[in-house]
């Protein structure tokens, strides 16, 4: 028997065979060429067969926002002619094969990457590199997709360096039970997908391709973060036993999903979903959650080759407001810059984009985009609970002056008569230091506030999210993010005004007892996870707990922070 350690990613318990993808990064050799139009052809060829193959996949993930995100991003890359520009302008001077001078230009970009100390930027290589991958494997006619070795009813667990989405996306779920990756952060897209199908996941895990052999009976703990390979008799009969206990919580929480997440002393939080593509909208039930706590308003953009117009945009947005029948809709104005290239925007190239020009910054820039964007959300919110909500607010100042375009687009709109919503609210998210130390301030001018918890963790602790070096940093519980987001609900508290959070924490089990006693109005999380956050919140009696919380807070150590958290959930659950 051997134990090995990672990462918890995706909590839960499974038991299965393993299957090991030892699928390496392609390395094409190089070789001269005489024809640069035939090269360039080949690689058309082989550009088209990977958007049809990420195509197919979007067809397959109609009901997984998350999934649908990722492909639509790589499928962003694989259309970026800019980025291939300079692999192609390559052919005609250096005369040598495609899929080699894509290697080499994709090599000399992780390069740069792997120099820049931004979270962010670090995750896009490690898409270009995916999407690179799989232009080489398709050039040299080479089968990209891992297909495990598997008897008939036999349940398996994936073993490999890291996946890429097309290759999770394409494995058969009816026998899927598990990842275990040697590469990843709690928050990579791995992680982000395992999620988003329920299936538990651990990350990190060194030396896991060295250890695992195809066959090999594996136990995934991936609440603690634990692998066992070839388990004894009675670590198996613990497990099964531990195994037993999650499985009845787990149909609690199925039972909990069409209930009010209200506190034992009559605190309700609402448990509201992410949202973020044209199909996810579509499929929206208004009955398996309390709203939409997060419209991520960029796949109109993504899906265009021009601006898309207001009506477009009023479409889309009046869709939701009205399957909501009358539940919030809060609506993020557009997120994007130059982390995210559009050809039609003619975005400046940044060195460090995360921190450049996006978000509000490039809609205050921009006051047309944001006039016809904000019009359009107005206009929605004649038929629903829609709320407005501004992304990356670090001053006061660009708040104000946000609000101001809110206002002449009301006054447009009432120039038109055309109906809105006059008093709809006006939140932002909280993402960055600077926005919690002005907290304070910003609650003056703000109607709610959505704490951005990936970003503001990230910002917080100056860690990388995907570097699993850091990720005894890049911590949920580290105490500078608890007493960051503390600050914040202090601030909304005195303001009276409403708080969520959104991102991974929102639905950390640990955690959920903490937001609740810190008076969390709403905590947006993906559509599988509803029902747990509504069911640990009921067990909490914020008059019990706040003592608890604020004793928390003055712990220095992690590890000392996350045993208090998990003791307390453990209590609650035995009540």
């Amino acid at each position: 028997m051997t134990i090995l350690r990672g990462i918890s990613g995706c909590v839960g318990y499974s038991s299965g065979v393993a299957a090991v993808n030892r699928r390496t990064a392609p390395k094409p050799e190089k070789h001269t060429i005489t024809d640069p139009a035939s090269e360039e052809s080949r690689f058309r060829t082989a550009q088209a067969a990977c958007k049809k193959h990420l195509n197919s996949l979007l067809d397959d993930t109609a009901e997984n926002d998350e999934a649908k995100e990722i492909i639509v991003a790589y499928l962003e890359i694989l259309n970026d002619e800019a980025f291939f520009k300079k692999v192609l302008k390559r052919l005609d001077t250096d005369l040598v094969n495609i899929e080699y001078l894509i290697y080499d230009e994709c090599q000399a970009v992780m390069k740069k990457f792997t120099a820049i100390d931004d979270p962010y930027l670090k995750d896009r290589a490690a898409d270009i590199e995916n999407v690179c991958n799989d232009l080489i494997h398709s050039l040299l006619g080479q089968e990209s997709d891992f297909k495990p070795k598997a008897k008939t009813g036999e349940d398996i667990i994936v073993v490999a360096e890291d996946l890429t989405p097309a290759e999770t996306m394409k494995l058969d779920k009816n026998i899927l039970r598990g990842f275990v990756t040697e590469k990843g952060g709690a928050t990579s897209h791995t992680v982000i997908l395992a999620k988003s199908l329920g299936i538990p996941a651990i990350v990190g895990v060194k030396g896991a391709l060295d250890a695992v052999s195809d066959g090999n009976m594996l136990l995934l703990d991936a609440t603690n973060g634990i692998v066992t390979i070839e388990p004894d008799s009675d670590s198996l009969s613990a497990f099964n036993n531990i195994r037993q206990t999650y499985e009845e919580k787990i149909k609690k929480y199925a039972e909990s999903v069409a209930m009010d997440a209200v506190t034992k002393d009559g605190h309700q939080v609402f448990v509201n979903v992410n949202k973020g593509d044209t199909e996810s909208i579509k499929s929206f039930d208004s009955n398996a959650c309390d709203g939409v706590g997060l419209l991520r308003t960029e796949f109109l953009y993504m899906d265009s080759d021009d601006y898309p117009d207001e009506e477009a945009q009023f479409t889309a947005y009046r869709e939701l407001a009205v399957k909501a029948n009358g539940k919030e809709v809060i609506i993020r104005t557009l997120d994007i810059g130059g982390d995210k290239q559009l050809g039609y925007m003619d975005l400046p190239k940044e060195d460090n984009p995360f921190l450049g020009y996006r978000a509000i910054r490039l809609c205050l820039d921009r006051r047309d985009v944001f006039h016809t964007q904000l019009r359009a959300i107005l206009r929605a919110s004649a038929f629903g609970n829609v709320k407005i909500m501004f992304p990356m607010i670090v001053n006061s100042e660009e708040l104000i002056e946000a609000k101001r375009c809110v206002e002449k687009a009301k006054q447009s709109l009432r120039q038109d008569n055309i109906e809105f919503n006059e008093d709809i609210p006006v939140g932002i998210m909280i993402e960055t230091p600077a926005a919690v130390l002005v907290s304070e301030q910003l609650a003056k001018e703000s109607d709610f506030f959505s704490i951005g918890s990936n970003d503001l963790i990230q910002y917080v602790t100056a860690s990388d999210r995907m570097n699993e070096r850091v990720q005894n940093i890049y911590d949920s519980c580290n105490p500078s993010v608890l007493r960051a987001i503390c600050i914040v609900a202090h601030n909304a508290k005195d303001a009276s005004i409403p708080w969520g959070i959104c991102g991974e924490v929102a639905s950390e089990d640990r955690l959920i007892p903490l937001w609740t006693a810190l008076g969390v109005s709403e905590l947006s999380v993906s559509p599988s996870m509803v029902g747990k956050v509504k069911s640990i919140v009921r067990l909490v009696d914020r008059a019990q707990l706040i003592p608890e919380m604020e004793r928390i807070m003055d712990i220095p150590l992690i590890s000392d922070i996350k045993k208090e958290l998990d003791d307390i959930l453990a209590k609650l659950e035995e009540e």
